[in-house]
């Protein structure tokens, strides 16, 4: 039973996204908003310009609002794999797995653009790491009862073990490196067409040769994502 392919699908319960920064998310958000009009993803496009700097708000907070949120076909945000056991009602759940390296280099892009700050100056910055880079996605998968990402403590071999068995518990687990063939899976599996609508513009944008040199002192602080990742990749191409 590996990321969905063979379970049983319950088309009425809702779908959770499970978005990991800079994984391909808001592409896949987007198309979401396609497939089903923007006012049933929530909280999408329409709901965004409601929330501090059009961001998405906190799990906690998502979760002690819950009772007032919108109809809605799918509920998305920056929450840990763990807000699938900790929402009332249970939902499908989807996300996607980036290759470390490349999800760290454009997360420093986009907060070195966003803040005017030089990436060699971010990597200084041992908070920053810890909070943004340091092996992120098996933070989010491997949370255990937290649905903040940073209120996380020490990400140890304990989480990854955690990030690993929530591979398979999962509905669906895509590979951003495969966009479109992990799009098409996603269609096979919950009666979408979202692969009719891939903006590939906005998918993998190249970051550039100048942030290359920055890849070995990356490399250490991705050690489990890099395991974690490897698995995902490993069982995407059985099937």
């Amino acid at each position: 039973m590996l990321f969905g392919l063979f379970k049983r699908i319950d088309h009425t319960k809702k779908i959770l996204i499970i978005h990991i920064a800079k994984t391909a998310g808001t592409s896949l958000r987007r198309m979401l908003e396609r497939e089903y009009g923007a006012k049933h993803i929530y909280p999408g496009s329409f709901y965004l310009k409601r929330f501090d700097r059009g961001s998405y708000p906190m799990g906690s907070q998502m979760l002690r609002d819950y009772a007032g949120f919108p109809p809605h076909k799918v509920l998305v945000g920056h929450f840990t794999a763990a807000m699938a056991d900790m929402v009332p009602v249970p939902y499908q759940t989807a996300t996607f797995l980036r290759e470390p390296i490349q999800r760290s280099l454009s997360m420093l892009s986009h907060f070195s653009h966003k803040l005017h700050i030089p990436v060699a100056t971010l990597l200084e910055n041992e908070q920053f790491m810890a909070d943004n880079i340091a092996d992120f996605q098996t933070r989010i998968m491997g949370a255990d009862g937290v649905c903040d990402p940073h209120a996380v403590g020490t990400v140890d071999d304990d989480v990854l073990d955690r990030a690993l068995g929530r591979l398979g518990s999962l509905d669906f687990v895509g590979i951003t490196e495969r966009f479109a063939e992990s799009c098409r899976r996603f269609d096979s599996l919950f009666e979408t067409r979202i692969s009719k609508s891939i903006q590939r513009s906005n998918v993998l944008r190249p970051e550039g040769t100048e942030l290359s040199d920055h890849i070995p002192q990356i490399e250490p602080l991705v050690r489990r994502d890099r395991i974690l990742y490897d698995v995902a990749l490993s069982r995407f191409n059985v099937h």
